[in-house]
């Protein structure tokens, strides 16, 4: 089945929405995490066309792969750049592993624009950070993040994870940083188990309260954003 690349984001961080193919993710370490086989070693030919579907309406376009953005080729970097001169856009989301964190601003210079970047950080509980190899130490804080990353995306609904962890880490993506998602865990083929208990607290409880955020995208199943 071939994948949706393209989508429009028409509430909330209104954008154009685009998966495109990378050349592989190289942390490759998240123990939750089985999106490994959409990669190539030369992309550009997948990701040409879905470059030139995008049209500007929102001057906003968000850009994400199976890995970080860092990853893509030289080809597929340079036709984002001339799509974003050509359309207008004024504001560019990728995202990014915490192990690129310096070379953010280096990639920025490639686009005319404004560079947001956003990252996995998952649950701001570092010990649920360390056990699923995330790869963010124990001592990074938030504020830390927060200097790199304008954007972070939470995973809810794995076993070993509480309702108070979801709710903290929700409240800390929510005073630092200019958007969050917040992820439900759907069983993959990777070793983590998703606790049926907690996802149902989630889903009935907290999600009500999180929609209430201008900053938040609650996302139950993995193509809620209308790509994959």
């Amino acid at each position: 089945m071939e994948l949706v690349r393209y989508s429009r984001i028409d509430e909330g961080l209104k954008r154009e929405f685009l998966l495109l193919q990378g050349t592989g993710c190289k942390w490759r370490k998240c123990t939750f995490c089985d999106y490994y086989a959409d990669v190539s070693t030369e992309p550009f030919a997948v990701n040409k066309p879905i470059l030139e579907s995008v049209t500007g309406i929102y001057h906003t376009l968000d850009i994400i792969n199976s890995g970080s953005a860092m990853e893509f080729d030289e080809k597929t970097i340079a036709l984002i750049a001339e799509t974003v001169e050509k359309k207008g856009i004024t504001d560019l989301w990728f995202e990014a592993h915490w192990m690129y964190r310096n070379e953010l601003q280096a990639f920025s210079e490639h686009f005319p624009c404004r560079v947001h970047y956003r990252t996995g950080v998952e649950s701001f509980n570092p010990e649920l950070r360390m056990k699923w190899k995330k790869g963010i130490g124990r001592d990074v804080t938030p504020d830390m993040i927060r200097a790199y990353f304008d954007g972070v995306c939470l995973l809810v609904g794995l076993k070993g994870q509480t309702k108070e962890d979801i709710i903290t880490s929700v409240e800390i993506a929510e005073e630092y940083f200019d958007y969050y998602s917040v992820n439900l865990f759907c069983p993959n083929s990777s070793s983590e188990e998703r606790d049926d208990e907690l996802s149902r607290v989630f889903l009935t409880e907290l999600v009500p309260l999180f929609r209430k955020s201008r900053k938040a995208e609650i996302l139950i199943e993995n193509t809620d954003l209308g790509v994959g």
